[in-house]
């Protein structure tokens, strides 16, 4: 996180820069107050593009040089918990005491992470519980399933066997989307982002909140989803 902070700093310092060095002192006159107006107006634009996303996740760092296992799972975990802020579940019979299952198949590595992470939080007033699965009729009764393989076959019999279901599905391998998940984790530079398969969500019955959309490294829609 630090190069994050690092990156901010400078950024606000050299906005700073602009700020003092006017026109007025390079060409001996007095700036216009449109011209003013203009590079405040810009200057906020820059802010605000930087700041919505941070303010509303927070810049989560992830790996440099492709995925360490550890901290990406972590930074994983962080972002995930942000992310069940702003999805909606169907609501309908069922038992309240029930926990909200978080599962995880076939690879287990990001289990105790979001355990970690996600403990002693709530979804819909049912308390989470995060845990391995080992086959696939167990998969049904799940409310969020993460896939951690990126072999293709694999991947496609897991999403295949919760077809139908009203689940969050998320993985972490290019062509997650495209493979019919809803919520694909991207590396990109030394952070981590998302993408999101909208038509999936829906057909999940899964609502999610315009604001998670609006930050979104990449959105599929209707039309950019077909065949998936």
């Amino acid at each position: 996180m630090r190069a994050v902070h690092i990156f901010f700093r400078r950024f606000f310092a050299s906005v700073e820069t602009q700020q003092k060095s006017s026109p007025k002192e390079e060409m001996g006159g007095q700036v216009s107050r449109g011209a003013a107006q203009s590079t405040k107006w810009r200057v906020e634009c820059c802010r605000r593009a930087i700041l919505v996303p941070a303010l509303l996740f927070g810049l989560i760092a992830g790996p440099a040089d492709g995925r360490p296992t550890l901290d990406a799972d972590r930074a994983e975990a962080k972002y995930l918990r942000k992310v069940l802020s702003f999805v909606e579940w169907p609501t309908g019979p069922g038992n309240p005491d029930e926990s909200f299952r978080v599962c995880v198949a076939p690879e287990y590595r990001i289990t105790f992470p979001l355990s970690e992470e996600l403990r002693g939080l709530k979804v819909n007033g049912r308390k989470v519980d995060v845990q391995m699965v080992h086959k696939d009729d167990n998969l049904k009764n799940c409310q969020l399933l993460f896939i951690g393989s990126g072999e293709p076959k694999l991947r496609a019999k897991l999403l295949e066997s919760v077809k139908g279901a009203q689940m969050l599905t998320v993985g972490d391998d290019a062509g997650f989307l495209e493979a019919g998940g809803v919520l694909e984790f991207v590396v990109a530079g030394n952070t981590i982002q998302f993408a999101v398969n909208h038509p999936a969500a829906k057909r999940a019955g899964l609502k999610i909140d315009s604001r998670l959309l609006a930050i979104a490294q990449r959105v599929l829609t209707e039309k950019t989803a077909a065949g998936t």
